[in-house]
């Protein structure tokens, strides 16, 4: 499984440097928690699957949504262990949609329709990857900042000579308790991904 971005996006977008063994690791750690949320988010895998193999339950009607996006092609349909023809039988229609035609109903049953089709995106949307390299950075940064205060919360400010550090409140409901806090998808993301979300 890929990560939608990568350390050296995080470094570009942060306009630093990301080159020892540990900020690596951070920061690829951070790209595959900003994947995962937005898999999660859309209930999709979105990268490229060639001839996934499925088993659907089936309702009987004329439509059955095929559970990834966007299809690129169905290679195989079949229902009850009888192969369908394409065209003659069904046909893809748009946002994933198999159709029976000539007035036929797909089986009702369940695991009882199988089908092989590949799915997701070859590249991906800009969109996907500039929300992906955010929220990896929103990770990778508070992870940098767990480190400097040695993973105390609540840290406010720092001081250098005679040396001090202020405390405040850090809320959960806020997102800010600590590293494990943080928001990987703000509302402005989410609304973004709407568009490819089941």
């Amino acid at each position: 499984m890929a990560d939608f971005c990568s350390a050296d996006d995080i470094a570009t977008f942060l306009q630093v440097s990301i080159a020892t063994a540990a900020q690596i690791a951070a920061a690829d750690r951070a790209c595959a928690e900003a994947a995962a949320a937005i898999r999660n988010y859309t209930h999709q895998y979105l990268e490229l699957v060639e001839d996934e193999a499925i088993t659907l339950d089936s309702r009987g009607g004329a439509r059955i949504f095929l559970p990834e996006l966007p299809v690129v092609e169905v290679s195989a349909v079949v229902e009850d262990d009888t192969a369908l023809d394409v065209d003659d039988d069904y046909k893809l229609g748009q946002h994933g949609i198999l159709h029976r035609v000539g007035g036929a109903k797909w089986a009702k049953g369940i695991q009882i329709i199988a089908v092989t089709y590949s799915h997701g995106y070859a590249t991906l949307p800009d969109d996907i990857v500039v929300i992906a390299t955010r929220a990896a950075s929103r990770a990778y940064q508070s992870g940098l900042r767990a480190a400097e205060d040695e993973a105390s919360l609540g840290v406010q400010s720092k001081s250098l000579g005679d040396f001090s550090v202020q405390y405040g409140n850090e809320s959960v409901a806020d997102g800010l308790m600590g590293a494990s806090g943080v928001r990987l998808l703000l509302l402005s993301e989410k609304d973004v991904l709407d568009n490819y979300r089941i």
